[in-house]
């Protein structure tokens, strides 16, 4: 494929990708010498061998099904010239070769360009970008603006007799016995994906991840956390409570609650991550309404695909 006679886009092979590093992100760098053609792909477009853009496929980077545009970028003095929806067409092709059925393109709304990225896949017939999550981090000492009511809060699960455990006091058979109801809850319908906690429970910080446990004896929800050392930070991926009991404050009360044990525990500058899918939106607007106004990082995670 032709730009003009001087510019040439194709695909590129392991061989070169040291020279492409600067065309795409640092934290995806690591991609470039897995350049397979297959699992990991990329396409360039060169001037007499000078890359001026790039784009990355590869697989989704949370392990959901499907091939990812993970990058698309052009250098400074070439931009405004077509190469990126050239670049765009030829991952298209390079996609569909490798036997992908769907491309996604994930990004947050903090990026630079993020409007011209959605313009882009949108005049190449991709889908309106949505947003798929809420992500926001802060200090803890900053929850005592969310938290004004802590008191009350935890008062109510101590009038409900609710008992927020950590995970890591439960013990072999305690913990046992969350796996049982996690598939229980499943199979009776109702868990959704989003919500199970299976796949996070191997990794999961032992002192933050709290159980709630009824009055009945019965689990009914979890907050999940996972310590990221690489950025210093506890994540929690997952809040999710019965909807049955949603309405009862317990999921704040469990921020609540494992904010100022974090506090307490580590100190006040710990810094506490987390995230709502558009699929949960209770948690979803509990974090946009309480905790957005005073985190000192916010962004919304959005995503457009393309039928293959």
């Amino acid at each position: 494929m032709m730009v003009g006679t001087a510019v040439q886009i194709r695909g590129v092979t392991v061989g070169e990708a040291e020279r492409l590093g600067h065309l795409t992100f640092r934290a995806l760098r690591d991609l470039l010498p897995r350049i397979d053609g297959k699992r990991v792909a990329a396409v360039a477009a060169w001037q007499d061998e000078r890359p001026l853009g790039l784009a990355l496929l590869g697989p989704n980077l949370l392990g959901k099904p499907g091939a990812q545009l993970h990058s698309i970028m052009v250098s400074s003095t070439h931009r405004r010239q077509g190469l990126g929806r050239q670049l765009l067409a030829a991952t298209v092709d390079a996609a569909t070769a490798a036997g992908a059925g769907e491309l996604v393109a994930e990004w947050s709304s903090r990026l630079p360009g993020a409007g011209a990225l959605a313009g882009l896949l949108l005049q190449a017939g991709w889908t309106a970008p949505q947003r798929v999550s809420l992500r926001l981090q802060s200090s803890v000492e900053r929850t005592e603006r969310v938290f004004l009511r802590r008191a009350a809060l935890l008062g109510r699960l101590e009038r409900d007799r609710v008992a927020l455990v950590p995970w890591g006091t439960l013990g072999q058979g305690g913990q046992q016995q969350v796996r049982e109801a996690v598939v229980a809850l499943r199979a009776a319908g109702e868990l959704p994906d989003w919500a199970d906690p299976s796949g996070h429970l191997a990794a999961a910080e032992p002192h933050f991840t709290l159980m709630i446990h009824d009055a009945a004896g019965a689990w009914r929800g979890w907050i999940i956390c996972e310590y990221q050392p690489q950025v210093g930070r506890w994540f929690f991926p997952i809040g999710w409570v019965h909807p049955a009991d949603a309405k009862r404050g317990w999921l704040m009360a469990a921020i609540a609650q494992v904010t100022a044990m974090m506090e307490e525990q580590i100190g006040p500058h710990a810094v506490a991550a987390f995230e709502a899918s558009h699929l949960n939106p209770p948690m979803w607007a509990l974090l946009e309404k309480h905790f957005y106004p005073h985190a000192t990082m916010a962004d919304y995670l959005l995503a457009s695909r393309r039928m293959l």
